[in-house]
């Protein structure tokens, strides 16, 4: 079994509700999407194990001692976001989940590194290997937050 299978089975088990993997044939745009606006060579750093490794803006980083309580105090309970499952050999599962969902999965879960996108790209916050949390948020020329990105088109937001 890999990560996104070993993550259905406790999503089922645990009954969580507002969690569900992204189809197949649309994973690879909101991937996409992703590595452009928050790696140092887009599409290209997608080939890293590590992503945090590869983040273009790093803008604060935490090892707190209770990773969930941490969790928690930086996600928004009935917002929708994307998140990133990363596997060991690189491989990545997009899924769309409430943060609660997100919250309730990661404490089934045994540890993995992952990645909470908001969905208009504003942000992304990483958990990695370490329990070290990494947020990246771009900035603009001058050194301030970038505007967000347009929205998904209808046909990706919700699936």
């Amino acid at each position: 079994m890999n990560l996104r299978d070993n993550i259905t089975k406790a999503v089922g088990e645990a009954c969580i509700e507002g969690f569900s993997f992204v189809r197949l044939t649309k994973w690879e745009d909101i991937l996409h999407r992703i590595a452009e606006r928050f790696l140092k060579r887009g599409v290209r750093d997608l080939e890293s194990v590590w992503l945090w490794n590869e983040f273009r803006e790093v803008t604060s980083s935490s090892q707190p001692a209770d990773q969930l309580g941490y969790l928690r105090e930086q996600i928004e309970p009935a917002e929708i976001y994307w998140f990133i499952a990363s596997d060991e050999n690189g491989k990545y599962w997009v899924a769309d989940a409430t943060g609660s969902a997100i919250i309730r999965t990661v404490e089934e879960m045994y540890a993995f590194e992952y990645y909470v996108v908001e969905r208009h790209f504003n942000w992304l916050l990483c958990e990695n290997h370490h329990g070290i949390f990494i947020k990246s948020q771009p900035k603009n020329a001058r050194g301030e937050p970038a505007a967000p990105e347009q929205p998904l088109p209808a046909a990706l937001e919700r699936y």
